[in-house]
């Protein structure tokens, strides 16, 4: 069965939460260009989430200087969920 690893935040003002982004160009200008990523409906995923006690925030503004990842840290993922 095929699973999506979900990548949580700490918000000051939303508590846990999971970003999505409408855009692929939304999501790299905020975070940068090497993100994985997947297609998903937000429904879902916030209901998902929200039996975990976690949220989704679409489109947020990130405060530049984040935590990105690197293009060789999507490398290494890949390879690790190849196995």
């Amino acid at each position: 069965m095929p699973f999506v690893v979900v990548e949580l935040f700490a918000h000051p003002g939303h508590g846990t939460v999971a970003f999505a982004f409408s855009t692929p160009a939304k999501l790299a200008a905020a975070l940068g260009g090497a993100q994985p990523w997947v297609a998903a409906s937000i429904g879902p995923l916030a209901e998902s989430l929200a039996e975990q006690g976690a949220g989704v925030l679409l489109d947020p503004r990130v405060a530049p200087g984040a935590s990105n990842w690197r293009p060789a840290d999507v490398a290494a993922y890949a390879r690790e969920a190849g196995r």
